[in-house]
């Protein structure tokens, strides 16, 4: 009997000093992903109106790339790419909604066996791929989903905690429940973080909030802080917006803080597409949402652990949404899945030889029944080397020097073939490497 309650008693003491072990060598990992946001409308990024003072303190203390590009300039590819580590073409998952047939709504009750089956089919893919959130569980992370989710239930997807359902028969589709982290509450977070912190357990925060993102509906002393500054209202409500992410993001970390977290936890920032309101249209867009210019596509990116990651401001490397995945495994002790094709944007010196990156355009409905065709709703690939710039349409190339025109506006491909063929070649070779599901 006392050899049995001995080794009871030495088991539980192992299994209190292994997970001691795993939350001391594990940091913590809090993902701020904005929606919707232009990739100067940061105070950090020197624009002189929008003020974003919480994220402005988490820039100045971590790596901050200022030419950092998303995968595909639309929510859903956006997200499945910082979650797999995976481009577009490669998961299949190119648009937001599925194609559905003639006559059937996605919005009318009569038609949700249909657009449910059709949404079901559509999300399938993700359960396939690779998940740093997945890899996170499975080394002992507690990981929490909220805000913004596309793929059904997030608990399917690596997450032991989630405010999304994700049943579109309940009117799930784009985040649901989780859509009110930020505009409605921020009490999710903070349990999440007390439970396991309890449990003495690192944890993973998805902070997808849908912020700045339409509606444009902050609160009015936030509204009335812009509107007799900005050139209309729908800039003022959008910069109102802005401002309103900020606040959570520094509520995530006012409770870190007062939790003695902070220290051990990594942030990771970025945005998954660009915004430039529409002056004549609240919570409108113009030349940036779904095209592959610079203000759709273009983002920056930060990571921040005081303390571990020495602070730098690169204004020139290129940086990409497809290299997180790999970098929060990185950071967490974790071996990425060798499917993932990013860099660990702490590697600064790799990260530079580099200095390439590449985006997916595609139509917003996807047609599930074309799928394994690469070019299927293609709306244009982008490859950008450098300080040179590649859009190649169905119908035509475009050759920009983002060096001498930020804001791709005059097209070079004309006098420059040879380059253009070059560039070409890039997203050929890109593309011919995969397989999709």
């Amino acid at each position: 009997m006392i050899r049995i309650l001995t080794f009871r008693l030495l088991s539980i003491l192992f299994v209190l000093m292994t997970a001691g072990v795993v939350r001391a060598d594990r940091p913590n990992v809090v993902f701020l992903l904005s929606d919707d946001q232009g990739w100067d409308d940061y105070g950090f990024m020197g624009h002189p109106h929008v003020q974003t003072p919480q994220l402005d303190k988490l820039a100045r203390a971590g790596m901050v790339y200022e030419r950092g590009y998303v995968t595909a300039p639309l929510c859903r590819p956006s997200l499945a790419s910082l979650v797999t580590g995976m481009y577009p073409h490669q998961t299949g998952i190119r648009g937001n909604d599925p194609l559905l047939p003639s006559g059937v709504s996605r919005s009318e009750e009569k038609d949700k066996p249909v657009s449910t089956a059709f949404r079901n089919r559509m999300t399938a893919p993700m359960l396939d791929h690779p998940s740093f959130v997945k890899e996170l569980k499975d080394n002992g992370y507690a990981t929490l989903q909220t805000g913004k989710w596309w793929e059904g239930s997030p608990l399917d997807h690596g997450f032991t905690d989630a405010m999304t359902h994700g049943d579109h028969s309940r009117g799930g589709r784009h985040g649901d429940q989780g859509l009110k982290i930020g505009r409605d509450t921020m009490q999710p977070i903070y349990d999440f973080v007390d439970k396991a912190d309890a449990n003495d357990q690192p944890f993973f925060i998805w902070y997808g909030v849908f912020l700045p993102h339409a509606p444009h509906d902050a609160p009015d002393r936030l509204f009335d802080k812009y509107k007799d500054i900005a050139p209309n209202e729908s800039t003022a409500r959008y910069w109102a917006n802005i401002e309103w992410l900020d606040e959570g993001c520094g509520q995530i970390v006012d409770h870190l803080k007062e939790k003695k977290l902070y220290d051990n936890t990594i942030f990771v920032f970025t945005c998954d597409n660009g915004w430039v309101a529409d002056p004549k249209r609240v919570g409108g867009s113009i030349r940036s949402k779904r095209d592959p210019v610079e203000a759709g596509i273009r983002t920056p990116i930060f990571l921040t652990h005081e303390g571990t990651i020495a602070p730098l401001r690169d204004k020139t490397t290129l940086a990409s949404n497809i290299d997180i995945a790999t970098t929060i495994l990185e950071a967490c002790g974790i071996e990425p899945p060798a499917t993932m094709q990013g860099l660990d944007l702490r590697d600064t010196e790799t990260l530079n030889e580099r200095n390439r990156v590449f985006v997916d355009i595609y139509e917003h409905d996807s047609d599930l029944d074309k799928l394994a065709d690469l070019d299927d709703g293609l709306r244009a690939r982008v490859v950008i080397d450098g300080w040179d710039k590649l859009i190649a349409r169905p119908t035509r190339n475009e050759l920009y020097n983002l060096e001498n025109d930020p804001d791709d506006r005059k097209d070079l491909s004309a006098e420059n073939p040879a380059k253009v063929e070059k560039l070409k070649s890039m997203l050929d070779q890109l593309v011919g490497q995969v397989t999709t599901p």
